[in-house]
């Protein structure tokens, strides 16, 4: 819960504070880096690193480096589906990186599936795409929609990798990996200096903001992959969407469909209470 109310004031933020990027790859590159950096204050400031040690299995770098590889193509797809598709389409199609991490879990994890929890998956993912869902959008690019998709899986991906990350590694020490490593893919094959160092002054104090708020809400995300399993964290966490639509009514006025938002919200505080 401490993770939602994190990633919660990071998407409502993310509306007040937006920063109209020239080049989304530099932009990717100067919010990940700062990310790291906040990772890394977080690492030590709280004496993580006393308990620091890393994995000797092939197995964990394996899943580290393909986590990383998935958020980095993520990071480079996002903005251009972003300018392809209407707002509520790529909403829509992102949700599939829920499904592919729910389903997924199941049989990396080996975690058990109760009535109690296939009922609150099933609100809460029922939720994400209600309250998403709009007949009235207009037709959609076929390469936006590829996109969305290739990305939302890339997503789906890493987030079913997390809970391995965060056992073969502590969530602090995994934390600082998967900011720092994708910086690599998403440079890849170049981006001039200058323009990493204008994407930054572009976004000044605001992308601290928000990359800090990123950092711990994921930092939480992975301590509760520590203790508990990934298809109850996984579903929790994403009510985070439903919370800033449902605090986008009152705080920024966002009066649109305002009662599938109320069902959305019930139903996603109904799927939670039965994870819990």
């Amino acid at each position: 819960m401490g993770s939602v109310f994190f990633f919660t004031s990071l998407n409502l933020l993310q509306r007040v504070l937006a920063v109209d990027s020239k080049n989304p790859r530099a932009m990717a590159i100067v919010f990940n880096a700062i990310a790291a950096l906040i990772a890394l204050l977080i690492f030590t400031v709280s004496g993580s690193f006393k308990d620091f040690a890393l994995p000797t299995a092939p197995k964990a770098w394996i899943a580290l480096l393909i986590a990383s590889f998935c958020y980095a193509m993520f990071e480079r797809g996002r903005f251009t589906a972003a300018k392809l598709l209407d707002a509520l389409v790529l909403t829509t199609i992102v949700n599939i990186s829920v499904l592919i991490a729910f389903i997924g879990s199941v049989f990396l994890y080996t975690e058990p599936l109760s009535s109690d929890k296939l009922l609150g998956g099933a609100l809460i993912i029922g939720a994400l795409f209600l309250v998403s869902f709009n007949n009235k959008t207009k037709k959609s690019s076929r390469e936006g929609i590829i996109i969305a998709t290739v990305i939302s899986i890339m997503l789906g991906l890493a987030w079913l990798l997390d809970k391995l990350g965060a056992q073969y590694f502590n969530a602090s020490t995994y934390n600082i990996f998967v900011w720092t490593i994708p910086i690599v893919f998403i440079y890849f094959p170049h981006i001039k200096i200058q323009e990493i160092i204008s994407e930054l002054k572009l976004a000044s104090w605001k992308v601290f903001v928000l990359a800090g708020l990123n950092v711990i809400g994921y930092l939480m995300q992975l301590k509760a992959f520590e203790i508990t399993e990934a298809t109850r964290v996984i579903p929790i966490v994403q009510t985070s969407t439903l919370f800033t639509v449902l605090m986008g009514i009152v705080l920024l006025k966002e009066r649109e469909h305002i009662p599938k938002k109320i069902i959305a919200g019930l139903m996603a505080v109904a799927g939670a209470y039965f994870l819990i």
